[in-house]
């Protein structure tokens, strides 16, 4: 039990290598997934739940569930769009009132909604082990950070550079 090699820790956000990092992810390009399609509305909703998060905390999985996340968010909306127009009562084909079977579908996605909201932490308790105050300002710290690249494209300032490895763009 005691040969379990440990997850290394992650700096803190106000060390210098945190701070290094989230420059470094600053200058990051969040890609969608290959194969993955993505209407205009879609890509909104993914750009709104990106903005979430620090480009540092945003890994290849965490953007993967992301971008089900916005599919799931559009289609309740479509949905809930739908079911406005048609009412929440139809009349079947022997004159009863039934229920719009688009409810059920509205319930499922807000449920699938929730739970992956939950997944993810984009709930801040989840983000800091019960702590809203420490979730805040590390996001606070990072995105501070990252914003730090932005205007400097002048080259008199060195910033770190990204692993070829980490870049989303090869």
């Amino acid at each position: 039990m005691g040969d379990d090699p440990k997850k290394p820790r992650r700096p803190r956000v106000d060390s210098t290598a945190g701070v290094a990092a989230a420059i470094v992810a600053g200058g990051k390009k969040i890609t969608i997934p290959a194969g993955t399609q993505l209407d205009a509305k879609e890509r909104r909703v993914f750009a709104e739940l990106s903005e979430e998060f620090s480009k540092s905390e945003l890994t290849a999985h965490k953007i993967r569930l992301l971008v089900m996340l916005a599919k799931d968010l559009v289609a309740l909306d479509r949905e809930q769009l739908t079911l406005s127009h048609e009412g929440f009562a139809l009349t079947n084909s022997h004159g009863n009132r039934v229920s719009n079977p688009r409810v059920k579908v509205c319930s499922s996605l807000t449920s699938q909604i929730l739970a992956m909201r939950r997944s993810l932490g984009i709930h801040t308790r989840a983000q800091e082990g019960g702590s809203n105050q420490k979730a805040a300002n590390r996001r606070a710290h990072n995105k501070a950070n990252e914003a730090r690249r932005d205007g400097h494209d002048d080259n008199l300032i060195v910033f770190p550079q990204p692993n070829r490895e980490d870049d989303d763009d090869s």
